[in-house]
């Protein structure tokens, strides 16, 4: 991959002073419009782009402004300002474990709704463009949304789940495809014979579900034939609870792989009842340690820290807008097995 060009190509090629590109760049009246003009070609065919991280120390030194730190902006879109954190919303909080890291590499991370009455993509870059924010997480988001339209050649954008696909940034998510297969690997390991698989609730994320479900299939083919059990797909939500007891009824696994807990505990609590004898619940989403389950955790914190190490590693090689090649690093969740188990 070439290097990307520096202020001192633009110079060598303009045949100027690299104070002058500088300046040319900025649209400084103190260079000719014809000279700003050739630069500002000259910059455009060599695909120059600043470093945000220069800029900030440099805005610093022109204003004898100390820089205490530079802002990254964690973006969301939720209908309300907070719905992406809990307790709004029980989905991973990348947020906490982002905001630690970014403290500790010398940044600050902040929180921008898209949602704000009046925000335009337009209106919303222009905000970051004057504050000098161009490190940007993308959080989850909400359902029904899968896009968003910024002008990417401003900014260094990480994201954050499979919640968005378009734009195809370089993201951090969780390896949905690992861990479900780590769960079967498990509950093979533990004799289970008819393992039924529940899609417990409606997923936000099509990608994390096929993921889910492809690992599944996959090793269900391990099984004896007469053990392999359909999986039992999420309803809306007043008809789930009646296709799951006709699905739990009909194939009688004994052990159920949800992807979530609450709605088969809501089931059961309705009932009066809790799962048969010998059969276990185990979980694909096991976020609520408290809760005593056994399943796959994986860790919010430690996602959102990734995501921060590549948007810095980004500003500090001045990548921005869209990768040619994204890199989506996902990570393996962890089986944590609660021998205590939940109060039913």
């Amino acid at each position: 991959m070439p290097h990307p060009a520096t202020l001192q190509d633009v110079a060598v090629k303009a045949g100027v002073h690299r104070s002058t590109v500088s300046l040319a760049l900025r649209n400084n009246p103190r260079i000719s419009e014809e000279v700003r003009a050739r630069v500002q070609r000259i910059a455009r065919e060599l695909d120059y782009r600043t470093n945000p991280l220069v800029t900030a120390l440099m805005r610093s030194r022109r204003t004898h402004q100390v820089a205490k730190h530079v802002v990254l902006a964690y973006v969301t879109n939720y209908s309300t300002r907070y719905g992406w954190r809990p307790p709004h919303h029980d989905r991973p909080d990348y947020f906490p474990g982002a905001a630690l890291r970014a403290t500790e590499l010398g940044y600050k991370l902040e929180d921008f709704w898209l949602g704000e009455p009046g925000m335009t993509s337009d209106r919303f870059a222009d905000i970051l463009i004057n504050r000098g924010i161009s490190g940007l997480l993308i959080g989850r988001l909400p359902p029904g949304l899968s896009e968003l339209n910024l002008p990417w050649e401003n900014f260094s954008a990480v994201a954050l789940g499979l919640t968005l696909d378009k734009p195809d940034l370089h993201r951090v998510a969780e390896d949905a495809f690992a861990s479900a297969t780590e769960a079967m690997h498990q509950c093979m390991a533990k004799g289970y014979k008819r393992i039924g698989f529940v899609m417990s609730e409606p997923d936000d994320s099509p990608n994390m579900g096929d993921r889910w479900l492809g690992a599944f299939l996959r090793l269900q083919q391990r099984l004896a034939p007469e053990n392999r059990i359909p999986f039992c797909e999420y309803r809306p939500k007043g008809e789930f609870a009646d296709h799951f007891r006709s699905w739990f009824n009909t194939q009688k696994p004994d052990v159920v792989l949800a992807t979530h807990a609450d709605p088969i505990v809501d089931i059961l609590a309705a009932q009066g009842g809790k799962l048969p004898q010998g059969v276990e619940l185990f979980l694909l989403v096991n976020d609520k340690l408290h809760q005593g389950y056994t399943g796959i955790h994986s860790d919010p914190d430690s996602l959102g820290s990734l995501a921060v190490d590549m948007v810095v590693g980004m500003l500090h090689r001045g990548e921005t807008g869209l990768p040619r090649d994204a890199h989506h690093v996902l990570v393996p969740g962890r089986w944590v097995d609660n021998t205590g188990g939940p109060l039913l």
